[in-house]
């Protein structure tokens, strides 16, 4: 009898301090040499594996996001400063001439639309390309760079580069729409009429966002989240409670 209450026991005991072990240590890749661990995961990955609201998928050997309805190529996730890179799937290629997957303006991003993901990482290089359609080609200052896969001789395709904020209604003619929008990170000086080839480089370049588990959590209690301190600018925690 003492020896199966000493085994009940000693079960209870190893099963306490089991639970009270950290979670394992997971890394995983898809074939593009970008180390993938906590908090991303891969969906073949264990289930003890990084949290399912950070999770990512694997096509064709690259790293692929889906952020809100749109497709993106994974570039880089910094561990340290709590970044991640993300190219619209539709301009991966060199001089690929295409709209973005998902109309995407950098105004929305700073509007904190997922709270794992609370903002950009730089004001400075971040702009929005504005890709407009107008029936009419004398139309000002929308015309910046034309667009020549989507141009015909009655629709003319102009993508027009702004700062991080979108354009309004009054910065449109009658004539003219905005189709779609993207955001880019590009740290090199933007002229301001920049050419195509600029334009497809900033494409390219894709965008950078803060992401926090920290912040997610936090208004998942109902309260908002803040910066650790002054010189913690990517790191956040749940603001105090008064």
């Amino acid at each position: 009898m003492s020896a199966l209450v000493f085994l009940l026991l000693f079960s209870f005991i190893n099963g306490t301090e089991s639970r009270k072990d950290p979670p394992p240590i997971c890394s995983s890749s898809c074939g593009d040499s970008l180390e993938i661990r906590y908090p991303f995961r891969l969906p073949n990955d264990p289930f003890t594996c990084g949290d399912p609201d950070f999770e990512l998928r694997c096509e064709n050997n690259k790293t692929i996001m889906n952020f809100h309805g749109g497709l993106y190529y994974v570039k880089g996730i910094s561990y340290d400063d709590h970044t991640i890179q993300l190219v619209d799937v539709n301009f991966s290629d060199d001089g690929k001439c295409s709209l973005p997957n998902r109309s995407l303006s950098t105004d929305e991003i700073l509007m904190a639309i997922d709270d794992r993901y609370p903002g950009l990482v730089n004001f400075t290089y971040s702009y929005t390309l504005n890709y407009v359609r107008c029936s009419d080609s004398s139309v000002g200052s929308v015309n910046n760079s034309m667009v020549p896969c989507l141009t015909r001789n009655s629709s003319h395709v102009y993508v027009n580069v702004t700062n991080w904020s979108s354009l309004t209604s009054y910065d449109v003619p009658k004539t003219c729409k905005v189709i779609a929008m993207a955001p880019a990170f590009y740290e090199e000086s933007v002229p301001v009429n920049p050419s195509y080839e600029t334009v497809l480089k900033m494409q390219q370049s894709g965008f950078q966002m803060v992401w926090s588990v920290e912040c997610r959590d936090c208004r998942a209690k109902g309260r908002g989240c803040v910066y650790k301190s002054a010189d913690t600018t990517f790191l956040f925690e749940c603001e105090k409670e008064y």
